[in-house]
């Protein structure tokens, strides 16, 4: 009988540790970290609404000219940020981007003459924000929502076919907020891909030329931006 046992022991011995083995290999490992810093590219597509308000026309009087400018076109940037994974799946963080633009937009202006006499351009010449994130992690895909401060730089120039040429109107720096919301993905541990939607609002400034135009003047400047980008994670 004692025989039997320790023969049984030493064939079943092997065979359950292979077993165990078997059963470590097969257990979920931990999900992805998004804790760390972060880096990347973005490109995409801003679509502006901006508004030109002159006093009584500014040209020989009469009623308050109020011209659409809506500058539009590609953007393109880098970003920066970190960010922190809690115990229960929420993640935590701050970015902050600057991008490129080449968004620009032609308006007819009639300066009281009749017809057009002029034409606005109006160009978002860099935009940039610092934000706040949160986000619920599953395991790799990161769906979040952000918001925080945006700046951009914004040019108003009136293009005359007269002996006026160019004349700067505005050319400024706008300083308001942003916010939007997000989703990324990491394909691998070290690289994440993004798709993102922000509305940004730099608020009103008055323009920066006073020669011939009224005191009450002003530009506003908001915009819808999407985005794709490409992070890699330290």
């Amino acid at each position: 009988m004692k025989t039997l046992l320790l023969a049984t022991v030493f064939i079943l011995g092997p065979v359950g540790m292979a077993c165990a083995a078997d059963i470590n290999e097969v257990s979920p490992v931990a999900g992805y970290d998004w804790s760390g810093l972060y880096a990347g590219v973005d490109v995409g597509y801003a679509a502006g609404k901006s508004n030109l308000f002159i006093a009584g026309g500014g040209f020989g009087g009469g009623s308050d000219l109020n011209s659409s400018l809506d500058p539009s076109g590609f953007v393109g940037g880098i970003h920066i940020g970190a960010n922190y994974q809690m115990a229960n799946s929420f993640v935590i963080g701050a970015e902050a981007d600057i991008a490129y633009s080449n968004a620009d937009g032609l308006t007819p202006l009639d300066t009281g003459g009749g017809g057009v006499s002029a034409l606005l351009k109006s160009e978002l010449k860099w935009s940039g924000s610092a934000r706040l994130r949160a986000g619920y992690a599953f395991d790799r895909t990161l769906p979040y929502i952000t918001a925080g401060v945006a700046a951009a730089k914004y040019e108003v120039t009136a293009i005359s076919a007269g002996p006026g040429g160019e004349i700067p109107f505005h050319d400024e720096s706008h300083v308001g907020w942003t916010v939007g919301a997000g989703i990324e993905h990491a394909f691998t541990d070290r690289w994440i891909a993004r798709a993102e939607y922000r509305y940004s609002d730099f608020g009103s400034q008055d323009l920066s030329i006073a020669a011939g135009l009224p005191t009450a003047t002003s530009v506003d400047l908001q915009t819808h931006d999407v985005r794709v980008g490409l992070s890699y994670k330290f």
